[in-house]
């Protein structure tokens, strides 16, 4: 019998990240990684969000990333291209296996 965080882990792989479910495949920082889009999540963040320099009011592309595919978390303002597209990091949420990230377009 596996313990729950077992599980958990299991599940992130099997269905989340599945690339028959939820999962599709795209180039972060030259590196071939199944990550899911979230363009629900992003719309919503955006609308919620109360103060417009806080990065996510600007923000244009969000993801969830398995940590395990990050040598460490990303960190904000940081530079990280996305398939051909420079994108800059202006979010980072963590979840028991998985990152959710929150990209901008400009620097600024």
């Amino acid at each position: 019998m596996s313990t729950f965080k077992e599980q958990i882990e299991a599940d992130v792989e099997d269905v989340f990240f599945n690339l028959d479910e939820f999962g599709e495949e795209h180039r972060i920082d030259d590196k071939t990684m199944t990550i899911i889009i979230d363009d629900d999540l992003l719309q919503k963040r955006k609308s919620s969000a109360s103060n417009p320099t806080d990065g996510v009011y600007g923000a244009s592309f969000l993801f969830h990333a398995k940590k395990s595919d990050f040598e460490k978390k990303p960190v904000i303002d940081a530079r990280m291209k996305v398939d051909d597209q420079i994108y800059y990091v202006s979010d980072v949420q963590t979840n028991d296996e998985t990152y959710v990230i929150t990209l901008r377009r400009n620097k600024s």
